[in-house]
């Protein structure tokens, strides 16, 4: 939908807190719009968006009874303004999940960094903690997968050997007691072998760090910027004055 990262996240991020953030219909409405619109131009992704929302839309009638519980108690309000109350607030959450569950598939976490970094760069700011912030969240980026998949590998072996024949929550919270320790410590010995690889290579002797596939900050991209600020401070503050 847009090419640069900066843009994108930042839409996505202004739609989600509009949703959150109102208490009209109409709008409420609008972003139903906006948001169908956007899943049938990427409707490829619609199989993943569900995965996503998948632990949500489990975890969320369990909210719902709570509510409606706490609401007849601690409050006069009749049953059907709390039905009201609970369907809008219920609606408003799921589609900001929903919207970000879109983002998260279109994007590429990295992507927003090497946007940030080809940004600094030419900003020419020789801040050493700017630069040890980037390489932070780049080897977060970097070892999170790969902590995944050893985490799924391990899992998956023990079920093909018949260890998992159990398969009660209590019994997956113990199993990943035993075996999150040892892959914690795997990988921060391999994120320590990739520091003093980088140290090696000469890493902070040229602050700022160039980028080996720069992606560029064009006007059309910070007019695209003020513009979703503005609409989303029309919609969220001007509009209620």
């Amino acid at each position: 939908m847009f090419r640069n990262p900066l843009v994108q996240i930042w839409f996505y991020l202004s739609f989600s807190l509009t949703v959150l953030m109102n208490q009209r219909a109409i709008i409420l409405g609008i972003g139903v719009i906006v948001f169908i619109g956007l899943l049938y131009l990427n409707r490829n992704l619609l199989p993943g968006v569900l995965v996503r929302i998948k632990p949500f839309l489990r975890f969320f009638p369990f909210m719902a009874v709570l509510y409606i519980g706490f609401s007849i108690f601690l409050t006069t309000a009749t049953m059907g303004e709390i039905l009201i109350e609970i369907g809008f607030t219920s609606l408003k959450i799921s589609l900001m999940v929903s919207i970000m569950a879109l983002y998260l598939e279109q994007s590429i976490s990295s992507g927003v960094l090497i946007a940030l970094r080809s940004l600094w760069s030419t900003m020419n700011r020789p801040w050493k903690w700017v630069e040890d912030f980037f390489l932070f969240f780049e080897l977060i980026f970097r070892f999170f997968p790969a902590f995944q998949k050893e985490w799924e590998s391990t899992y998956k072996g023990k079920s093909a050997l018949g260890l998992n024949t159990k398969s009660s929550r209590w019994t997956y919270i113990q199993n990943a007691g035993r075996d999150l320790p040892g892959i914690i410590v795997r990988n921060y010995w391999k994120a320590e072998e990739t520091a003093k690889m980088m140290k090696l290579r000469g890493y902070g002797n040229q602050i700022p760090r160039g980028v080996a596939f720069p992606i560029r900050f064009y006007l059309i991209d910070a007019l695209f910027i003020v513009g979703l600020t503005s609409c989303f401070f029309v919609v969220n503050f001007l509009a209620k004055i």
